[in-house]
């Protein structure tokens, strides 16, 4: 399997005509994955556009349509709905509405969410000139389902990957994301450390780059020992080869109250790690810039990602 490091194509898609974003059930797929792929493929009717989206997915494994629009449609919803539809109905996409409660209880807005079928990973593997079983993907990791206990959290990281390349894209700079298996980081064999994935942010035509950890807190999580595996996997990890940075990610933790915070930005104080670390509760990282008002634990000042 390839290494699943993703940086986001610029593609250029003229506006597709517009049909109606149906909601009725899909027909059965009467060939396999890989003949419709072809199918798709040789009838001119995937583009550009369709094949980095399935490399969004090869970043955080789901997104909502809310946060496709925004990174693959300029926030344009019906053209987004439209498209999606279409690629749900030829199995390039799979989606469900089933967590649309959840999704609102935590501010998200309540529509579909979309992964990739084994048809849209067989035509990214096909436009690539890759197997199938490279394509970075585990389509057992990302169901639909709702047994899948993970998938708010997974939302989380989604929403974070989505206001950070929608950044770059209005500042003309690029993002490298780092998915959860690739940005583990090791000693030998020995997990060291398991970020919810990594953000090199990149100034084109430029050498200035700053590196991020990212942490999206569901409340469960031991800031203790968080805070000791990031320090040792700093004195113990070949993370300027895995990462291909020069200095060490600061972390991003996004967390689910203010007592949380409060309780997080203690432990950080008393531990004085090497390792840096920016705070925000969820609220507040839903309604602020995502680029400006992190909370440093050591200076107590707030501060931006960049610049």
């Amino acid at each position: 399997m390839a290494n699943p490091v993703v940086k986001l194509r610029q593609t250029n898609n003229k506006q597709l005509r517009q049909h109606h974003a149906s909601s009725r059930a899909r027909e059965p797929l009467k060939i396999s994955a890989r003949q419709q792929a072809q199918l798709l493929w040789e009838q001119n009717r995937l583009s550009d556009r369709d094949i980095n989206l399935i490399r969004g997915f090869i970043a955080v494994g789901m997104l909502t349509r809310h946060q496709i629009q925004r990174i693959f449609f300029r926030d344009h919803e019906k053209m987004a709905a439209n498209r999606l539809a279409r690629l749900y109905h030829q199995y390039f996409l799979d989606r469900t509405l089933a967590w649309g409660d959840e999704m609102r209880a935590m501010g998200l807005p309540a529509c579909y969410i979309y992964t990739a079928n084994r048809v849209g990973l067989e035509a990214y593997a096909l436009c690539t000139g890759a197997r199938y079983q490279q394509v970075p993907f585990n389509r057992d990791r990302y169901l639909l389902t709702r047994q899948n206990h993970k998938m708010l959290h997974d939302l989380q990281i989604s929403e974070m990957f989505t206001r950070l390349q929608v950044g770059m894209q209005a500042m003309g700079w690029e993002m490298t994301w780092f998915n959860e298996w690739a940005a583990i980081l090791r000693q030998e064999e020995e997990e060291l450390v398991r970020p919810d994935g990594v953000a090199i942010l990149e100034r084109a035509r430029s050498d200035m780059e700053v590196g991020y950890f990212i942490e999206m807190d569901r409340g469960n999580t031991d800031w203790q020992k968080k805070i000791a595996f990031y320090d040792r996997a700093y004195q113990r990890s070949a993370w300027r080869q895995v990462l291909r940075v020069t200095d060490y990610p600061a972390v991003l933790c996004v967390v689910v109250s203010e007592w949380v915070e409060a309780e997080a930005i203690q432990i950080v104080r008393e531990k004085r790690p090497i390792t840096r670390y920016l705070f925000k509760t969820w609220e507040r990282f839903l309604a602020e810039d995502v680029y400006q008002g992190w909370l440093d634990p050591v200076t107590a000042n707030e501060s931006g990602l960049i610049g």
